[in-house]
């Protein structure tokens, strides 16, 4: 996801804590870190972990790490490399902005 405009987007990168990261429908199947497409959880993935300031409290009241949309659908997983590379240790992986593609791209699924 942040491959494609770095400059663009900043990353939350705290100390990750106990919550599970989710990640929607539009960003399902990728990893958080380099988008890599999968189709099948591995052993070697990892679940992301985000901080207590973006778990959002309430268990039902989870967002997308990637676009914040409401209501995701899946777990969000770090891919095999990123995980031989460490950057699942980099901090919470939560995108704060969103570049302007994104949220024109949002607008028209809805």
């Amino acid at each position: 996801m942040l491959r494609h405009s770095k400059q663009e987007q900043q990353m939350c990168r705290k100390l990750p804590g106990v919550d599970i990261g989710y990640v929607c429908q539009q960003h399902e199947g990728r990893c958080v870190i380099c988008d890599l497409q999968f189709d099948e959880v591995l052993p070697t993935m990892r679940e992301v972990r985000i901080c207590s300031d973006c778990g959002f409290g309430r268990e039902g009241d989870e967002r997308c790490v990637m676009c914040n949309a409401s209501k995701p659908t899946e777990v969000a997983y770090y891919c095999q490399y990123c995980v031989a590379l460490e950057k699942d240790r980099d901090g919470c992986p939560r995108v704060l902005n969103q570049s302007r593609h994104q949220r024109i791209a949002t607008v028209r699924t809805r």
